[in-house]
C-alpha cells in the first residue's frame, strides 16, 4: 500500500444520499467538480506529500497560449498527460504533473493589440511599458480562465508549481542560456531570410504563418541576353515586382535549351543592371520555363542559391510591404500589389512581357492577422543550431529519446540534419526583451557587421554620421552601470526586439524546475515523457531537445508522445475566425468530461487527425452510465444487509483484493489477466486497446455474464449472499482502478459511495491513491 497523504474526510460524494436506495438512476455528471475538490484536498497532486522511495514520475505539461479560452482540441492532450499521471501515481510513483501558461508573443501581442482597438485604445499611443503591463494583466485574468477548464477535464497537476513564461525565476534562465549562446559564439545578429507579416511589423516563425489557396498570376518575362540580338531567356514568375530585387538567372545544367547561356548576362527588365546565367541542379528543368530568377533578399530557396554562387543580395522591400530604395525610383514607396501591376505594365511597353496566366495558387498568411506574407532580407538575431542539432539526432539515435510513433524518430531527424540558423528575434512589445546593449547604437554595429574589419573610424568616414561609441555588443539584462567594458563609453542603445516564443518555450522542461541549480531539477530532471499535438514536433520538441541538451547535457524526455489534432466537426482545423471553434463547456454540460476523455483514447491517435463526433460521444456517454448502473445495481442488492454483514462482507474483500495475483476463483484469475494486459498497453502507450479491454470487459462480463450470475446464485442460495458479492464487489473494485486513468470522475464517485457504505475500508480514501492492481 502506498503511505497516503494527510488523511482527510472525503465527505459524501453521493450527494448525502443513503447508500444503495436514494443513489440517482443516472450518472450526474453536474457533480464532478465535487469530486475534483475532494482530490485538490488530499494534497496528492503534489509529489511532495507521497511518501515512496521509487522513482518520480515527471511531465512538464505544455503550456497553452495565455491569450484567450481553449477548445476541446486542447482538453485531448490533457486527457493523455492526466492519464498517465494517475497510472504512476497508483504505481506508488511521486508523480508530478507540472503545468503552466505560455505568454505566447506574437499571438498575444495581436490578440491584446484588437482587445484594445475594441476599447478605442491605440496600441501606439499607450506605448510600450504601458501595454506591457496591461497585456500581463490581460494574460493572468485568461490563465485563470484556462485553470479552471483544465480542471475541469481532470488534470491533476500540482498547481502550486503552476509556471508562467514570463515569471521572475524563468526568466533568469531563460537569459542564462541566451548568455551561454552568446559567450560561445552561437548567438550572433546577422542577414537571412525571414518571414515578415507586415501588418504585425514582425518576423514570423513558421509555425505563426498558415497557407492559404488564393487566386493569382503567372507572369512570363524575357531577359535579353547581353551581346545577342533578340535573344531571351524567359522566367515565369507569380511575383513580378520582386524581379527589380532579382541577381542571376538559374538553369538546370542539364537543360541542353540553356547550356549556351550559363555564364553570359543578361539585362534586367526595368534596371540598369545586368545579371549572369548560372547553373544549379536544384532548378526544375520541367518547372515554367525551366528558368529560374534569382531573387535571394526575397525568397528562401533563392537565398540559399545567392550563398552557394555568391550573389549579390538586393532587397527591395521594406519591413511595412512598401517598395524600397533599391528598387527604381518610379516604383519606391508602392505596396507591393501595386508594384506587381505597375512592372507587368512596364514589361508590357517594353515588348517584354509574352504572357500573363491566370492561377491559382497556395501563398503565405500571417496566422492571426491574416496579411500575406513577405519573404524579406533583414538583419536579426540568430541562434546557430548546427552543433545543438547534432546531440538531438544523437540522443534519437542512442535511444535516450523516442517518439510515439516511432516513424516520427525519423521525421524529427531529417529535420534535424536539414536545420537552418534559427531567427530569434521578433518586433514586439511583449515577450523577453533581447538582452543586448550596443555601444554607438545599431546602426554602427550592423554597419560593421556589413563591413567587416572595418572600425567606428572607419563608419565615420563612409557615412558621415559621428560614430557615438566604438560598436561592441553587451550582454545583459540591465544596462551595465559601468557603460561599454571596452570604451567605458555610458551612451548605450538597448535591443528592442523580443525574442522568439519558442526560445523561451523550447527550455520549458529544465526552466519550471528552477534551472540546472533548481532544487526541483535535482529532484526531478530529467522528466519522463513529453505529451504534445504532432503538428508542432518541429518547432517545439526538437526546440526543446536541443536547448535541454546544450544546457544540462541530458535530454529533458526519454518519451514524446504525440496525438493526433481534434477536428471541428465539419473536418477543419479549428478556428475562431472559420467560427469551426467547438467549446469544452458545451461538451461538459452535455456528456461530461469522462466520455470526452473515453473518446480521445479512443480516436485521438498518434499522428491521426479526428474530427469530433457527438454520436461517439454518446456511445462513451453510455458506458459512463452504465458503470453508474451497474455499481447501483449492486449497492441496492446490499442496502438492507445489517452492520455486522457489511462488516464482514468489507473483510472478506480485502482479503480477495490482497490476494488477488494468486487467486484461483475464476473470476478474479480473469479479471486480474485483464489488469496485467491494461498494464502492458498503458506501458507501451497503447491507450485505444487499453480503453477497449476495459469497455469489453466490464461491460459484457462483469455486466452481462457476472452480475446476472450473482443474481441467480443469490436466488439459489441466499446463505451465500456475503461470499457473492465479496467476488463481484471484489471484482467491480479492480475494474474501477484500471478504469479510473481514462475516466476518473465517475469511477471516484463509485468508490466513494462503496466507501461511504463502509466498504474497501483496508483502501485508501482515495481511489486515485489506490494501488495499482499487479
Amino acid at each position: 500500500m502506498q503511505k497516503k497523504p494527510k488523511k482527510e474526510s472525503t465527505g459524501k460524494a453521493g450527494d448525502g444520499a443513503k447508500p444503495g436506495i436514494d443513489i440517482p438512476k443516472a450518472y450526474d455528471s453536474s457533480k464532478e467538480m465535487e469530486i475534483y475538490k475532494l482530490w485538490e484536498r488530499s494534497g496528492a497532486f503534489n509529489p511532495d506529500n507521497i511518501k515512496s522511495k521509487k522513482k518520480p514520475f515527471v511531465m512538464t505539461l505544455p503550456p497553452p497560449n495565455a491569450n484567450g479560452k481553449q477548445h476541446v482540441g486542447h482538453m485531448c492532450g490533457y486527457s493523455f498527460q492526466d492519464c498517465m499521471g494517475r497510472y504512476h501515481r497508483m504505481k506508488g510513483e511521486p508523480t508530478l504533473l507540472l503545468a503552466g501558461k505560455d505568454h505566447a508573443g506574437i499571438q498575444t501581442e495581436a490578440v491584446f493589440t484588437k482587445y484594445l482597438a475594441e476599447q478605442g485604445i491605440d496600441k501606439w499611443e499607450l506605448g510600450r511599458d504601458e501595454f506591457y503591463k496591461r497585456c500581463y494583466k490581460f494574460c493572468i485574468e485568461n490563465a485563470d480562465y484556462a485553470r479552471e477548464q483544465e480542471k475541469r477535464i481532470g488534470l491533476s497537476a500540482d498547481w502550486s508549481r503552476e509556471k508562467f513564461t514570463l515569471d521572475p525565476a524563468l526568466n533568469k534562465v531563460i537569459y542564462e542560456t541566451f548568455y551561454k549562446l552568446f559567450d560561445e559564439g552561437l548567438v550572433y545578429r546577422g542577414q537571412y531570410i525571414i518571414n515578415q507579416c507586415t501588418n504585425c511589423r514582425t518576423a514570423l516563425a513558421n509555425v505563426d504563418t498558415e497557407h492559404e489557396q488564393k487566386k493569382g498570376i503567372f507572369a512570363y518575362i524575357k531577359y535579353p541576353v547581353v551581346g545577342e540580338k533578340d535573344t531571351y531567356i524567359t522566367v515565369a514568375t507569380t511575383r513580378p515586382e520582386t524581379m527589380l530585387g532579382d541577381t542571376a538567372v538559374a538553369v538546370n545544367p542539364k537543360d541542353s535549351r540553356y547550356k549556351k547561356f550559363v555564364g553570359k548576362m543578361v539585362e534586367l527588365p526595368l534596371t540598369d543592371r545586368q545579371i549572369p546565367v548560372i547553373a544549379d541542379r536544384k532548378v526544375d528543368k520541367d518547372l515554367g520555363t525551366g528558368a529560374l530568377k534569382i531573387t535571394p533578399a526575397h525568397s528562401a530557396i533563392d537565398f540559399e542559391i545567392g550563398i552557394e554562387h555568391e550573389l549579390k543580395i538586393v532587397n527591395v522591400i521594406d519591413e511595412e510591404g512598401l517598395m524600397n530604395e533599391n528598387a527604381p525610383e518610379k516604383y519606391q514607396g508602392m505596396k507591393t500589389s501595386e508594384a506587381s501591376k505597375a512592372v507587368l505594365e512596364d514589361l508590357d511597353k517594353a515588348g517584354l512581357l509574352e504572357k500573363v496566366e491566370d492561377i491559382t495558387h497556395e501563398i503565405l498568411v500571417c496566422e492571426r492577422c491574416r496579411s500575406v506574407i513577405e519573404q524579406i532580407i533583414s538583419k536579426q538575431w540568430f541562434v546557430n543550431v548546427e552543433s545543438l542539432a547534432k546531440n538531438a539526432i544523437k540522443a534519437i539515435d542512442s535511444g535516450e529519446t523516442t517518439n510515439v510513433p516511432k516513424y516520427f524518430n525519423r521525421v524529427l531527424k531529417n529535420w534535424l540534419k536539414d536545420i537552418r540558423p534559427w531567427c530569434i528575434s521578433r518586433q514586439l512589445w511583449w515577450g523577453h526583451r533581447i538582452p543586448i546593449w550596443y555601444c554607438g547604437g545599431k546602426e554602427l554595429y550592423d554597419w560593421l557587421i556589413d563591413n567587416p574589419g572595418k572600425t567606428a573610424e572607419d563608419y565615420e568616414k563612409a557615412t558621415g554620421n559621428k560614430a557615438k561609441g566604438c560598436g561592441q555588443v553587451i550582454a545583459s539584462d540591465e544596462k551595465p552601470k559601468g557603460g561599454c567594458p571596452k570604451c567605458k563609453n555610458a551612451e548605450l542603445e538597448s535591443e528592442e526586439d523580443c525574442m522568439d516564443t519558442w526560445f523561451s518555450s523550447g527550455q520549458w522542461p529544465f526552466s519550471t524546475l528552477g534551472g540546472p541549480d533548481g532544487e526541483d531539477y535535482k529532484k526531478f530532471y530529467p522528466t519522463d515523457v513529453m505529451e504534445t499535438m504532432h503538428d508542432i514536433l518541429f518547432f517545439w520538441v526538437a526546440r526543446m531537445m536541443m536547448l535541454g541538451i546544450y544546457r544540462t547535457g541530458k535530454a529533458p524526455f526519454h518519451t514524446v508522445y504525440l496525438h493526433g489534432m481534434i477536428l471541428a466537426p465539419d473536418g477543419r482545423k479549428m478556428s475562431k475566425s472559420k467560427g469551426n471553434v467547438v467549446e469544452p463547456k458545451e461538451i461538459f454540460e452535455k456528456y461530461g468530461a469522462d466520455a470526452l476523455r473515453l473518446w480521445y483514447f479512443s480516436d485521438a491517435l498518434p499522428g491521426k487527425n479526428t474530427p469530433i463526433r457527438h454520436e461517439k460521444l454518446q456511445g462513451n456517454r453510455n458506458f459512463v452510465n452504465k458503470i453508474w448502473n451497474a455499481s447501483r445495481y449492486i449497492m441496492f442488492q446490499i442496502s438492507d444487509f445489517s452492520d455486522e454483514e457489511i462488516q464482514e462482507l468489507d473483510k472478506s474483500i480485502g482479503e480477495r483484493l490482497a490476494g488477488l495475483s494468486k487467486s484461483k476463483d475464476k473470476w478474479e484469475k480473469e479479471t486480474f489477466n485483464v489488469a496485467e494486459k491494461i498494464t502492458k498497453y498503458l506501458d507501451k502507450y497503447q491507450f485505444n486497446l487499453a480503453v477497449e479491454l476495459n469497455r469489453e470487459f466490464f461491460w459484457h462480463k462483469l455486466c452481462d455474464e457476472w452480475i446476472e450470475e450473482t443474481k441467480n446464485l443469490v436466488a439459489n442460495k441466499p446463505e451465500n449472499k456475503i461470499e457473492s458479492f465479496a467476488r463481484l464487489i471484489t471484482v467491480l473494485a479492480v475494474m474501477l482502478k484500471l478504469i479510473h486513468p481514462f475516466a476518473p470522475f465517475i469511477t471516484e464517485q463509485v468508490w466513494q459511495n462503496l466507501r461511504n457504505r463502509g466498504l474497501l475500508s483496508g483502501e485508501s480514501e482515495l481511489l486515485m491513491i489506490s494501488d495499482w492492481p499487479e
